[in-house]
């Protein structure tokens, strides 16, 4: 259960919503192939690695910066670029939980890039996901997709393989990770059961 609030809150932290001004910040292409990503959490001691097969489509839908998403959950959604850096800042609710976000993006997109966040949430139903989380996304360019992981698809650390659009719905339940990658489409942790990534991740 706690893998599953670390991954959920991970993917918070690039949480947007719809019908706010995206401030036309073009998120940066990954080079096509495999991705080898880990969340590590103040709140866990056991990093969470999962592998993402990318090639350009599925990239769009799987951004590395967040999309706007879910109308009137967010209050603040803002996108800075500043050279090869981009901070994501939101201030969300939902089902009577707040959650604010920081997130520092850097690297490479073609072969190492990192996510630092710091998600404060409170109010939530469930009393594990509140207070303050500080999580560190690590994605790794490994090269080709091996043959038994398609583009759209992410391997779990069961070893189960999903598409990320499984993950980006806020579907997965316990035992997975997943969503959003670095980045991508994410719901607050109090309306979502589950887990995520990426992505930006």
């Amino acid at each position: 259960m706690k893998k599953v609030i670390l991954l959920g809150l991970a993917l918070t932290a690039l949480a947007g919503c719809d019908k706010l001004p995206f401030f036309k910040v073009a998120s940066p292409p990954r080079k096509p192939g495999l991705w080898e990503q880990t969340v590590q959490s103040d709140r866990s001691p056991t990093p969470l690695v999962t592998q993402w097969c990318f090639d350009a489509e599925s990239d769009k839908r799987t951004p590395v910066l967040p999309r706007p998403r879910r109308a009137g959950l967010c209050q603040k959604f803002a996108i800075h670029k500043d050279g090869d850096s981009y901070t994501v800042d939101t201030a969300c609710s939902a089902n009577g939980a707040s959650i604010t976000s920081h997130a520092v993006i850097t690297g490479d997109f073609t072969s190492k890039y990192t996510i630092n966040s710091t998600v404060d949430v409170s109010n939530a139903s469930d009393p594990a996901r509140n207070g303050e989380h500080k999580t560190t996304i690590t994605a790794i360019y490994k090269g080709d997709c091996p043959s038994d992981l398609s583009p759209g698809q992410v391997r779990l650390p069961s070893g189960d393989v999903v598409p990320m659009a499984q993950l980006r719905s806020g579907m997965m339940r316990p035992g997975g990770p997943g969503g959003g990658a670095p980045g991508g489409n994410a719901a607050p942790p109090a309306s979502s059961n589950a887990a995520p990534a990426g992505g930006g991740q």
